[in-house]
């Protein structure tokens, strides 16, 4: 048998270290972006916080190394666009917000196009709400009173499995 010591002080103690939390933070970017320099996610998180920290032209430097390095996701280009404003350079947010927006417009517009397609497709015999249980007579404000699966949600599943070769896996 193991004896315990069951008055041991589990009070939290005060780190040892001088550093803070967010000293941390930001020294683990800077190791992990001189680690791998093309890390984009690690240059975006950088600018981010030195950012929220208030070190502005340093966010910046960081942003715009992000940007470089993959000019596609938007919020990288707003999080520049934010720092800019803070900076007082209103003016070149707004063309950094216009040409980026113009951009993904595009890309947006041909995944709406897609989703249409898609719902299209989609078998004709289900109700026009996204989900099948709201149509269900038996739905109530708290859910299904059945309690369990109904066939609305089988068939849903299996009209989703048709559709999308990928569910088939989950389904």
């Amino acid at each position: 048998m193991t004896l315990r010591n069951e008055s041991t002080d589990s009070t939290p103690k005060k780190a040892t270290t001088t550093k803070t939390s967010s000293a941390i933070y930001e020294s683990d970017l800077r190791t992990r972006i001189a680690t791998f320099p093309r890390d984009v996610l690690a240059w975006f998180a950088l600018g981010r916080y030195l950012r929220s920290v208030g070190r502005l032209r340093e966010a910046e430097k960081a942003l715009r190394k992000a940007v470089s390095i993959n000019p596609g996701p938007l919020p990288f280009w707003e999080e520049l666009a934010l720092t800019l404003v803070d900076l007082g350079l209103i003016d070149e947010a707004y063309t950094i917000c216009d040409q980026n927006l113009r951009r993904n417009g595009d890309s947006i517009r041909k995944r709406v196009t897609e989703l249409r397609k898609l719902e299209r497709s989609a078998d004709s015999d289900y109700p026009k709400e996204t989900s099948p249980c709201v149509a269900c007579p038996e739905y109530t404000y708290y859910g299904c009173s059945r309690g369990s699966e109904c066939d609305a949600i089988v068939r849903w599943r299996s009209a989703m499995a048709n559709v999308m070769p990928s569910t088939r896996k989950r389904t």
